[in-house]
């Protein structure tokens, strides 16, 4: 029998090695902070690129970007004031906790769910009364008792800024804008407060007048977290009113208090300086009626259009005092409401033409934004939500639902720069 010599099985070839600046640039930065938190762990250029590397910091906020919007939904407890026979909502009361929560949108209408991202206790206690405002993944959050947190879900850092200069207004709206500044390379939060404050009306014609003064500051986050100071701007050229301030790129929009014909305040983040833009074309800004909101980066201006529908306003924000503003579309909440006073109304996240809008602190709808069709009920937060806690309880009683658009990054509040 011949003898038969044995076949030499080659080995398989390595697998190849992904280079370490593909990783860096390609691959990691595509990942959710939650797995990038475990993944720093495993070689120290890793961490360091995670932890404290800007161009890694601004390639993962780049990709953020351009993913499909995220919500982020901080839900309060509704407090009452036992004192008061009407019952109104008591925004001084105090709740020892915070959280933030993803919504998570159901491919079948009507469906959907909430991921608790971040909660934080603060013994200290947090004002029930909350306006939260967003940035690159920073989520500033202001409070009816004057007190201003700084959180990043996603890295779960949560900074009290230090209390700002006084405000004669024991209990006030809540209000803080955030943004970020190009020319500085910092994120920047800001505030207004009154030196005086004086409201009366006239008993013969019920004109109100309002006696003020009123100044403005901004806080530059960075080294140090919340640890430096307020720096003065000058003081805003009108009182401002009780609103929502809006965020871009480029500017923070306030809207103005007991003023006719009523505008808003435009304050550059390049130049530091305000100037008033008029409101759309036959608009009269009434708080509680009107809303200003954002939509795409741009100031939006929601105005009713009829008992049941509003017009919505945007306005070009490219760096210039003075934009213009274009009727972008007619929104009819017939099917669902809300009423022309709803407490809140604002866009959430738009892709393409399709407009998510927030109202009443509660539902979030649908429309397109082009064919002036009405709002589709997405989900009722209220009824079809239960939000959890770290411990597995959940939420109990009535909510409100203050609603921003999310984009996930690794943005430090401590450094708060890329």
């Amino acid at each position: 029998m011949p003898y038969l010599r044995k076949k030499r099985r080659r080995a398989a070839p390595p697998p190849a090695a992904i280079p370490q600046d593909l990783l860096l640039s390609e691959v990691l930065p595509r990942l959710p902070a939650k797995h990038l938190a475990r993944f720093k762990c495993v070689c120290r250029s890793w961490r360091a690129a995670v932890e404290s590397d800007p161009a890694f910091v601004r390639r993962h906020l780049e990709l953020s970007r351009a993913a499909p919007p995220c919500i982020l939904v901080i839900p309060c407890e509704e407090f009452y004031n036992d004192d008061d026979d009407d019952d109104d909502d008591d925004d001084g009361a105090m709740s020892g906790e915070i959280s933030f929560h993803r919504l998570i949108l159901g491919e079948a209408p009507g469906t959907a769910d909430v991921e608790l991202v971040f909660d934080k206790s603060w013994p200290e206690g947090i004002a029930h009364g909350v306006l939260p405002t967003h940035c690159d993944g920073l989520v500033a959050v202001a409070t009816a008792a004057d007190q201003i947190f700084v959180c990043n879900p996603a890295t779960r850092e949560f900074v009290a800024l230090p209390p700002g200069s006084r405000d004669v207004l024991d209990v006030k709206a809540p209000a803080a804008a955030l943004g970020y500044d190009p020319l500085r390379n910092r994120y920047v939060v800001a505030r207004y407060f009154y030196r005086k404050y004086d409201l009366s009306k006239d008993v013969a014609s019920g004109a109100l007048s309002l006696d003020y003064e009123i100044g403005h500051e901004t806080f530059t986050l960075g080294s140090g977290g919340g640890d430096g100071c307020w720096e003065p701007t000058a003081d805003p050229p009108h009182a401002i009113g009780p609103a929502r301030p809006v965020c871009t790129r480029e500017a923070f929009y306030w809207c103005t208090a007991v003023r006719r014909p009523s505008a808003l305040l435009r304050f550059s983040l390049r130049d530091r300086a305000f100037d008033v833009v008029p409101c759309p074309p036959g608009a009269d800004y009434v708080h509680g009626v009107d809303h200003l909101t954002e939509l795409a980066g741009k100031p939006c201006y929601v105005q009713p259009a009829t008992e049941t529908a509003f017009d919505f306003w945007v306005a070009d924000d490219d760096g210039g005092p003075r934009p213009e503003w274009t009727l972008r579309c007619r929104v009819d909440f017939a099917d669902y409401g809300p009423s022309v006073g709803s407490d809140a109304l604002s866009v959430v996240a738009a892709v393409g033409d399709e407009m998510m809008i927030a109202a009443d602190h509660r539902n979030l709808y649908s429309c397109d934004g082009r064919r002036r069709k009405g709002a589709r009920l997405l989900v009722d937060m209220e009824e079809e939500l239960a939000y959890e806690r770290p411990d597995g309880s959940t939420y109990d009683g009535e909510l409100l639902h203050h609603v921003v658009p999310y984009v996930e990054s690794l943005v430090s509040i401590g450094k708060c720069n890329y």
